[in-house]
């Protein structure tokens, strides 16, 4: 997770350009193994355990690690040793930034220090640390934009980096959010959850970036927008928000409502209060994120 919003502090310092950042990404994502590979790869699981354990991520907001030992896959041992197999994401970035030639290894050095103190990591992948301080990050990212972000919007979120990780991949960096009141949209889902705190959100995204989304969220190969990329893009935002209304429930004993997810092609988003806009970058192209409190 740390490294996506490492890529974003970089851009802040004007250490690398986007494009930048989102090669060594790309590239890294093609080297990175997943858990689900090195257990193959060790004999621990096979296909068909990896496979049952991405289904039940569809359903729980619980990482890869976690639900195979409950299923019984891996025991504790077995997962502390593939963790340990696995280099932290921002070091394999920030080296293929070093590799590239967009950085030296001394301010690679420098940033990653900076980033440390100035987002309270005092490390980056202490698993008991990690739901802390990506509130902390994502508090950071909103600073300027909107200082004071309810906390149910940072679990939202919370949850969505997480979840865009898990189904899409994690080669992705979001841009400063910014505040508007007016947004056309060109192939986007929206949903209403409503309760005692009511928000709708929209992912929106141009024509490409639609078909390579839906192409990853289903691991089948779109060639051209159809109904089966449209219905993907609105499968993945209703599970998100179906697993953000169990989170709240569970966490806070909140129960909340959640309409059908919608299609807005080529309509125009307005509201009187402010929408928030979160730019996600990808390779393939830019997902938008935009919620109405």
């Amino acid at each position: 997770m740390y490294a996506q919003f490492f890529g974003n502090f970089l851009l802040s310092k004007h250490a690398v350009t986007a494009d930048q950042v989102i090669q060594a990404m790309e590239e890294q994502h093609i080297r990175h193994l997943k858990l689900g590979t090195l257990a193959i790869h060790a004999g621990y699981m096979d296909t068909a355990q990896v496979n049952d354990i991405l289904i039940r991520q569809s359903h729980q907001n619980k990482r890869f690690g976690e639900l195979a030992v409950e299923a019984g896959y891996l025991t504790d041992e077995q997962l502390e040793t593939l963790l340990n197999q696995q280099i932290p994401i921002y070091l394999l970035i920030g080296q293929r930034l070093v590799e590239n030639g967009a950085l030296s290894s001394a301010e690679l050095e420098k940033y990653i220090v900076l980033y440390q103190q100035e987002n309270q990591l005092s490390q980056l992948e202490n698993t008991s640390l990690q739901q802390e301080n990506l509130h902390t990050l994502i508090r950071n990212l909103f600073l300027i934009t909107y200082s004071d972000i309810p906390n149910y919007l940072i679990k939202y979120l919370s949850l969505l980096f997480n979840n865009l990780i898990r189904f899409i991949g994690e080669d992705f960096m979001p841009l400063n959010p910014t505040l508007c009141q007016e947004y056309v949209t060109e192939h986007c889902a929206g949903q209403i959850i409503n309760g005692e705190y009511s928000l709708i959100s929209y992912f929106d995204l141009d024509e490409d970036a639609a078909i390579a989304f839906a192409s990853r969220y289903t691991g089948e190969e779109y060639i051209n927008y159809n109904e089966y990329v449209q219905d993907s893009v609105k499968d993945f935002l209703n599970i998100h928000n179906g697993l953000f209304n169990v989170n709240i429930s569970n966490e806070d004993s909140i129960e909340l409502l959640l309409n059908p997810p919608t299609e807005l092609e080529n309509t125009m988003i307005s509201s009187t209060s402010n929408i928030l806009h979160l730019p996600i970058i990808y390779p393939f192209g830019t997902l938008h994120i935009l919620i109405k409190l």
